[in-house]
């Protein structure tokens, strides 16, 4: 126990430490000259993620006035050191004429020359899957940080809750949002008077999901539970749900789950379930000809949805898009101005009665919001189709602030 608080007590000091330097180091970045054609890196490390990141990555390729690289990371158990899969195959085909470095062989970190970058884009906010020397808080000492988000911002309670850390937005140099609501926010907590770091640009997740097909048949169902059950954090209600929607009477619909992928080892870590119930869970999915989604990318999957019935989720943001309709499983969480749009086209479950009766409405064909649904897409798709576009231009607008070496 002892040992457990002093660990703790060392990680919070280090921490108060890295956001100082991460300060200091984002004030002094005008120093730090940039290459005639701009040298940006994407770690990747989830392709799951990957809708984020790549349309940026794309355009850069095909633009003469980028050298954009895949910095791949392998996924990274912070308490056992230990590597999961490695996912190098998987980016090495996305990279078209890009350039990757693969960061681990055989267990073996390599070297990397970030000094050489001018930007290196994140993937996720969280420092803690990633090894040391390539956490924000060390990487933005040797170059410019930047993020995209890979899904919403849409609980005001996020940093209260746990779900931003503050070290991370401390050493971002430059951070692409959606909704002037969320970068005040970020702006007012992690920037300073003279240098506003956090952008209200656009989601290029947001225009990738407008490309997503949008032909509804009202009778695939994707059910998309959360991986947490406490509800400051938006609740999940797996739990609540799983065994009514095994026994509901599908038919020739069909029913795909796709839990968020850190619900099953969530849930197992708690002991809200043991590996032998889930195992069972799986078996009887398949025996009811229930689809577990095993999709690396979640894009084929929502391609192949009609209808989506979810916890509080991005998802949720990204296919809206398809117009095609949702059911919302809600707890009580106060939203960002993007996310209420999107619930304002939602259908709403608050019990089971409700998701039933919800359910056959849809599968029957009626759909009453409908309308509601365009207007909504109509309105995030004029705010932003063109994000990813704009991002590419900022960094270049940006690094014409800086000397060229």
């Amino acid at each position: 126990m002892a040992d457990s608080f002093a660990r703790k007590k060392l990680r919070q000091i280090r921490q108060k430490v890295d956001i100082k330097r991460a300060r200091r180091c984002i004030r002094n970045m005008g120093s730090k000259p940039v290459n005639k054609v701009l040298k940006v890196g994407f770690i990747v490390q989830m392709p799951e993620l990957w809708q984020t990141e790549e349309p940026v990555y794309k355009i850069m390729c095909n633009d003469a006035r980028f050298e954009p690289w895949l910095i791949i990371v392998p996924e990274y158990d912070v308490i056992t050191l230990d590597l999961k899969d490695n996912i190098g195959d998987y980016y090495i085909k996305q990279c078209g004429n890009g350039k990757y470095i693969v960061t681990c062989k055989d267990g073996i970190w390599s070297d990397i020359d970030l000094d050489s970058f001018d930007y290196i884009f994140y993937q996720r906010p969280y420092n803690t899957y990633l090894p040391r020397h390539l956490q924000s808080t060390q990487v933005i000492r040797h170059t410019r940080t930047c993020y995209v988000p890979y899904a919403t911002l849409y609980l005001k309670e996020a940093r209260e809750a746990g779900l931003v850390e503050d070290d991370f937005f401390e050493s971002i140099y430059l951070g692409f949002h959606e909704g002037d609501d969320v970068v005040d926010l970020l702006n007012n907590r992690y920037s300073t008077p003279d240098f506003k770091r956090f952008l209200s640009i656009g989601n290029p997740t947001l225009e990738t999901s407008g490309t997503l097909d949008k032909t509804c048949n009202y009778s695939r169902v994707l059910w998309a539970p959360r991986w947490n059950t406490d509800p400051v954090i938006g609740g999940s209600h797996f739990l609540e749900y799983y065994k009514q929607l095994s026994d509901f009477p599908w038919g020739e619909n069909t029913l795909t789950i796709r839990p968020h992928p850190l619900m099953w080892d969530n849930f197992i870590r708690k002991n809200i379930i043991t590996e032998d119930e889930k195992n069972k869970i799986f078996a009887c999915w398949k025996e009811r000809g229930i689809v577990n989604d095993g999709n690396i990318n979640y894009f084929d999957t929502l391609n192949d949805t009609d209808i989506l019935i979810s916890d509080i989720s991005s998802i949720m943001t990204f296919f809206i898009m398809t117009g095609k309709p949702i059911i919302y499983c809600p707890f009580g969480s106060d939203f960002f101005e993007l996310y209420d749009l999107v619930i304002s086209g939602c259908y709403i479950a608050n019990n089971w009665d409700e998701l039933e009766s919800t359910v056959k409405m849809l599968l029957s064909g009626e759909d009453p919001l409908k309308e509601k649904r365009l207007k909504v897409l109509n309105e995030l798709n004029m705010k932003y189709n063109h994000s990813s576009e704009a991002i590419v231009n900022y960094i270049y607008t940006d690094s014409a602030k800086f000397t060229k070496r």
